[in-house]
């Protein structure tokens, strides 16, 4: 059985756009096929770290693997186009992180499931809110839109055209 998945892409060092496109290509080729896209979004850095703006965006795919087994994939393929984790909210070529796994709670020392910050930035709220508003969220029950009217982040996030 196919599972739905929402993956959020972050990077500010290189070609974030054509960063973005080696990404699609390799989670279809190792994950499975991607169902839907947001826009790409741009976002002040957070942190303490000066450094470029974020472009960010959503991704919706199906799979047959299981949440440890797609975040293994991820962080492969982080790896593989030049991501070095030295600091927390430090500049990167690549972030992939599993938001939603189906309707699943899953929690390891590796993995949360939902993504724990997901009600925290509007740079994840924006782009779900846009292909899926509806979107329930498993434990607090309520929508990406709801989620995204009640955040306390006050972040600008700006719509990049094509």
């Amino acid at each position: 059985m196919a599972n739905s998945v929402f993956i959020s892409l972050g990077g500010n060092l290189g070609n974030t756009r054509e960063i973005f496109k080696n990404v699609y290509a390799e989670i279809e080729k190792k994950v499975g096929p991607i169902t839907k896209k947001s826009s790409i979004y741009q976002t002040a850095a957070w942190g303490p770290i000066p450094q470029p703006d974020f472009l960010n965006q959503v991704i919706l795919l199906s799979t047959e693997r299981m949440p440890g087994n797609v975040m293994s994939i991820l962080l492969e393929i982080e790896k593989s186009l030049g991501r070095i984790r030295e600091e927390r909210w430090g500049p990167r070529v690549i972030d992939l992180d599993i938001l939603f796994f189906e309707d699943q709670i899953h929690s390891s020392a590796h993995l949360q499931v939902p993504h724990p910050e997901i009600a925290n930035r509007k740079f994840v709220l924006i782009p779900l809110v846009e292909i899926a508003a509806e979107k329930t969220h498993p434990m607090s029950k309520k929508t990406m839109a709801e989620l995204l009217a009640e955040t306390t982040d006050t972040s600008e996030v700006s719509r990049l055209l094509v």
